[in-house]
């Protein structure tokens, strides 16, 4: 095999690499998990859902969502090395002071919201104004009941 060619090789199976998300980091396994168990509890295959940004710390995690029109935001809890949906929102949990709220401590919320900032960045402004359009805060129970989605979900006071 030539230099170049195999320099090419390299280039391209260590892209593969990246975007499989295998580089050994912990947040990498995390945020495979998140994704996965909000495509399994919400996915369809008449409305696809789709994770737009996952960002962790420690054992709380935060998602943007969105489902064909509708989006917003999912705060995850790790018990026991399980990933459960605590509850979704929208713009609530971008601050770390509602997070902290919600029973985070303040240096694991400070790093989520900055961690959140920092993924939404790159998103397009209609992918923020749908996480933004979340209208209240809904409890998740560990069974996965009360989809944000549905229209009969009871809103956390």
């Amino acid at each position: 095999m030539k230099d170049g060619a195999a320099l090419g090789l390299l280039i391209a199976m260590a892209a593969a690499w990246a975007t499989a998300g295998v580089a050994g980091s912990g947040d990498d396994a995390d945020n495979r998990a998140v994704r996965q168990l909000l495509t399994n509890m919400f996915d369809k295959p008449e409305a696809p859902l789709g994770v737009e940004a996952v960002v962790v710390e420690q054992d709380a995690a935060l998602a943007d969502w969105s489902q064909g029109d509708l989006g917003g935001r999912a705060l995850l809890r790790r018990k026991d090395g399980a990933w459960s949906i605590a509850l979704c929102a929208g713009d609530a949990l971008k601050s770390s002071v509602s997070l902290e709220k919600l029973g985070i401590a303040k240096p694991v919320a400070d790093a989520l919201a900055a961690k959140l900032s920092g993924a939404e960045d790159g998103l397009s402004p209609a992918f923020l104004e749908k996480f933004s359009r979340f209208d209240g805060v809904v409890a998740i129970d560990s069974g996965g009941g009360h989809s944000p989605l549905d229209p009969h979900h009871r809103p956390v006071p």
